[in-house]
């Protein structure tokens, strides 16, 4: 009694296992049919390794002639159904590669033709109420224009190389604009003003605190510009000047 391989047994119980045998042969015949040596074997695993690809198509069985067939959108010729395309067969519009290939470079043309019409007739269009559209750009360009120059502005703030104006404020007592401002009490009406530091000495007397020739003086905080730009020192000193 010959005893098959390992290698047997083992393709035997794989293939026994997927799929139902064929009619006439059960599991035990057949596995005892390998294990034996018996010259039915072959044939008996040859039926198990067919009754396991059973399904696996659905034009198993159906003749060359009788497959389903189309004709190709690019060459115009008739093909036949193959195994690669099973899954996606009402898809396929195409014999081969190249015809597909040649289907999308033709679709591509039509496309950039397309556009071209539709580009050429945007142009008609804009000719046909370019009288009308010259307000429109005119505002769009004196918009950009405003943009770019506020950006530039804030820019050169942020460089301190800008407006030497940029964050200062009037003296009450001079209008002059200035980097820093003392806040304080003059009067009898106790209303806080804002004073530069020459009128400061003038309403204080040059004392933190006042002196008895003020009497109405009170300190109250002192206020600096934080975006101070670096010309801005010689152009508060020639605007004391000519105040002066």
């Amino acid at each position: 009694m010959r005893v098959a391989s390992t290698a047997v047994q083992t393709q035997l119980v794989r293939l026994t296992s997927r799929a139902h045998l064929a009619s006439g042969f059960n599991r035990a015949h057949v596995r005892a049919a390998v294990v034996s040596g018996h010259s039915n074997a072959p044939a008996c695993v040859t039926i198990c390794r067919r009754q396991s690809n059973a399904g696996a198509s659905t034009m198993r069985g159906v003749k060359k002639e009788n497959l389903p067939t189309k004709v190709c959108v690019t060459c115009n010729r008739p093909f036949t159904w193959r195994k690669k395309w099973e899954s996606c067969w009402d898809e396929v519009s195409t014999c081969s590669k190249s015809c597909n290939a040649k289907r999308r470079a033709s679709k591509q043309v039509t496309n950039a033709s397309a556009k071209t019409n539709a580009n050429a007739s945007d142009d008609g269009d804009e000719d046909g109420s370019a009288s009308g559209s010259e307000g429109e750009s005119d505002e769009r360009t004196k918009h950009k224009a405003a943009v770019k120059a506020q950006k530039a502005g804030r820019r050169a703030r942020l460089e301190f190389k800008g407006d030497p104006t940029s964050g200062q404020k009037n003296c009450d007592e001079c209008d002059v604009l200035v980097n820093e401002l003392i806040r304080c009490q003059t009067d009898s009406t106790k209303r806080w003003r804002m004073v530069c530091g020459k009128c400061w000495v003038k309403v204080s007397g040059g004392v933190v605190d006042g002196d008895v020739n003020h009497p109405n003086y009170r300190y109250g905080g002192l206020w600096k510009n934080r975006r101070v730009q670096h010309v801005a020192d010689e152009t508060n000193i020639a605007a004391h000047s000519v105040v002066q």
